[in-house]
This record gives C-alpha cells, sequence and structure tokens, in this order.
C-alpha cells in the first residue's frame, strides 16, 4: 500500500503498519516512536519533525531524502538501512550514539544536532557538513572526509591517520583535537 503526502501526529495516530510500506512525501510530527520496527518501509521525500525515535529498528528500511528536525534518534543504528539511495538531514537533532556503518553520506548536513559519542565507521562523507554540532566522543575511523565542514563544529577528536582528509574545513580551536594522540600540549 502506498501512502502519499499524509500527515501522521498524535490527533492521526502513527501508521499502524511499517513494513513494506511506501511512504512518500509524507509528514511525521510529535510523535513517540521509541523502539519502533520501522523495518522494510520505504521513505521517500519524508520529513520528521519533533518526533522520539531512540533505538527505533530500522532493518532494511530505505531512507531516500529524509528529513530530521529536532528529533531524538539517540542509538539509532543506521548501518541497517537500505543503502540504495540513503540520502537524510538532520537539524537540531539528538543523535548521541548513533550508528553510521558503511553508508554513504556525501554532502549530508548536520545543523546544531549532538553527536555524543556517535561512530562514523567506514563512511563517504565528502562535502558533509557539521555545523555547530557537538562531537563530544564520536568516532571517525576509516572515511572519507574530502570537504567537510568541520569549521563550527566542537569538541572534535579525529585522527587524521585513520582517515582521508583533503580540504577539509577545521577552525583553529578544532586543532588540538586532532592532535590528541601525540599528547601534546598546546597553549
Amino acid at each position: 500500500m502506498d501512502i502519499f503526502n499524509h500527515v501522521f501526529d498524535p490527533s492521526t495516530g502513527a501508521p499502524a503498519q511499517w513494513a513494506y510500506q511506501d511512504f512518500e512525501e509524507c509528514t511525521f510530527q510529535n510523535l513517540t516512536l521509541s523502539k519502533a520496527v520501522l523495518s522494510h518501509a520505504n521513505l521517500v521525500n519524508c520529513r520528521f519533525e519533533n518526533c522520539t525515535l531512540d533505538a527505533a529498528v530500522l532493518k532494511d528500511t530505505k531512507l531516500n531524502e529524509v528529513r530530521f528536525v529536532q528529533c531524538k534518534l539517540i542509538g539509532v543504528n543506521f548501518e541497517h538501512c537500505n543503502p540504495f539511495a540513503f540520502a537524510v538531514g538532520f537539524q537540531e537533532c539528538n543523535l548521541d550514539q548513533t550508528y553510521f556503518f558503511n553508508r554513504n553520506l556525501k554532502k549530508t548536513k548536520f545543523v546544531t544536532c549532538g553527536l555524543k559519542g556517535a561512530s562514523f565507521i567506514n563512511c563517504e562523507l565528502n562535502g558533509a557538513v557539521f555545523k555547530d554540532c557537538n562531537l563530544e566522543s564520536a568516532v571517525f575511523v576509516n572515511n572519507t572526509l574530502t570537504q567537510v565542514d568541520f569549521s563550527t563544529s566542537y569538541n572534535l577528536v579525529l585522527d587524521p591517520e585513520q582517515n582521508k582528509l583533503k580540504k577539509a574545513k577545521f577552525s583553529l580551536h578544532s586543532l588540538p583535537g586532532l592532535l590528541t594522540k601525540y599528547d601534546l600540549v598546546i597553549t
């Protein structure tokens, strides 16, 4: 069943079934979807606003041009999403302890997000933007970080030898986080 241009909110409730459903140009507002099983759903050009999706299950979920605004996504594992046409964006979201593994995140925007303890492993992040994000304890390993913009984010610790960096942007205040492994004292 295809659901097109529908608004799901507390008055209409969340979808009764996610699996094998196609949602196109739908908006999900003010819903609590903690631990919800969204497996095998196809979401295209959809938007989540002020939703709680903590520990939501996204096995084989297709996220194509899906935007999350003011959402809580603590502990969500994006590794299990369908990789085909995977494209997401985040604004003012709590993404603490999220997991991105083998994801194509080219040009993905993370705007004013909390990413404490988030993991980015084996990701293509070319042209991604981390604007005003808290990257405390975030892990970046074996990623391609060409032209990534970290210039306004903070608490970044990243080993340049464990990632491919080219023309990435950092603020002067972030430089100590690039040298952490050398145990230097910078004043």
